[in-house]
């Protein structure tokens, strides 16, 4: 079963958008969580990938990353792309205290 948690998805609309390749970024109408599409973070046939494995990234960003809207994007600039958004992500959950370990 594929992990689930709207709460955590929701705090990617209160955080900025931490893609760094060239876009015009829409963070100001906020942003969106966009999950990794790789099957090392459970990506496969009819399953998304945890709720937990996503970056924050705005609206642009998100589209630009994406294999089936943006093939100018290589599978491997995708990966390399949403990784550096996604360890920007967990680094601004943590360090600002939205998640805590208890």
């Amino acid at each position: 079963m594929t992990y689930r948690n709207r709460a955590l998805l929701n705090l990617a609309h209160t955080m900025p958008c931490f893609a760094r390749f060239p876009h015009e970024c829409t963070q100001w109408r906020g942003c969106e969580p966009a999950h990794a599409d790789w099957q090392i973070f459970g990506r496969g046939t009819g399953y998304k990938t945890p709720d937990w494995a996503f970056a924050s990234m705005c609206h642009e960003a998100h589209q630009a990353i994406s294999a089936k809207l943006n093939p100018e994007f290589s599978r491997e600039q995708r990966q390399t792309e949403w990784l550096i958004a996604f360890v920007a992500t967990q680094n601004h959950l943590y360090e600002n205290e939205k998640l805590i370990v208890a």
